[in-house]
């Protein structure tokens, strides 16, 4: 006797329950994924950023090699800031020593990280470019202890130039590190002031008003670098004056390491900070402030 063929294709068929559990299988597995792929990724633009932060630390050693010892000392100037297109951008392509350093680094998108993206675009135009042109940077330069800027006589507290043999510890000392502000030239402090466009000059301005004075994520200037948005894994990448880089957390980095002072009562010369004591603390290396909800 034959069987049905109506019967056979019923047992062949999905029930409803069968299908919903499936559907949910597929649910879960991918809920669990998700977030597996995603810090995946977030690892992989940390590497890239990791390797961009290195990029910059060999340029500045070749830049002291052929400049007997002496690292780039370029100082802001008073905005607006203007790029060779005739537009209005931001001042700390041409105000810091990234420019001087463009002879070392032929692709300025060394200095964009990739999930900051800061310095590919600015509010002047619509489109993506490179700091060049936006005058914006993904990383900044210590001036308290590595990049004298002092050329203009802006800074009396600064030192003039700072030469890789005056250098205490290189291995610990901070040369460069992941900063993050607005790209909005209009909102370029000009003077440094509190410009929430300006990042990339890690000096005097930033440390008298960031933690500890201001202990808030949304403090004046903690979304340079403390509060900095688009953290990797909760970290950040430093460049050091020997030319290694390593990625970190704020409160794992002091400020002697900043101001190149390992010993004393402190490291700033205010006199406001010890040089043992941390850069930011947990609830800062937790916060990711967006620029322009800060103070």
């Amino acid at each position: 006797m034959k069987p049905n063929a109506s019967n056979s294709r019923a047992r062949a068929a999905f029930t409803l329950i069968e299908l919903l559990v499936v559907i949910a299988v597929i649910a879960i597995l991918a809920a669990m994924l998700l977030p597996v792929l995603s810090r995946a990724k977030d690892h992989g633009m940390a590497a890239t950023c990791l390797s961009n932060t290195h990029q910059i630390s060999l340029a500045v050693i070749m830049y002291t090699d052929d400049n007997r010892g002496t690292f780039p000392d370029q100082w802001w100037y008073n905005g607006p800031y203007q790029n060779y297109l005739g537009l209005s951008c931001g001042g700390e392509w041409l105000s810091t020593p990234a420019h001087t350093l463009a002879t070392y680094l032929k692709n300025p998108m060394v200095w964009v990280c990739p999930k900051k993206r800061r310095g590919l675009t600015y509010t002047t135009v619509s489109g993506t470019f490179d700091p060049s042109i936006t005058g914006f940077l993904s990383y900044g330069f210590n001036y308290l202890g590595v990049f004298g800027g002092c050329t203009a006589g802006s800074d009396p507290t600064a030192q003039a130039e700072f030469k890789v043999a005056s250098i205490i510890r290189p291995s610990q000392t901070v040369a460069n590190a992941e900063v993050c502000a607005t790209v909005n030239p209009k909102e370029c402090g000009g003077s440094i002031g509190n410009g929430k466009a300006d990042a990339a000059w890690l000096d005097t301005y930033w440390s008298a008003n960031c933690y500890p004075q201001d202990m808030s994520p949304l403090g004046d200037a903690n979304f340079r670098f403390q509060s900095q948005m688009n953290k990797h894994v909760k970290r950040m990448n430093v460049a050091y004056a020997d030319g290694h880089s390593a990625a970190t957390k704020g409160s794992q980095v002091f400020w002697g390491q900043f101001y190149d002072v390992f010993s004393g009562p402190t490291a700033t010369r205010d006199g406001q900070k010890q040089w043992n004591q941390p850069v930011s603390n947990a609830l800062l290396d937790a916060s990711e402030i967006p620029p322009d909800q800060a103070n």
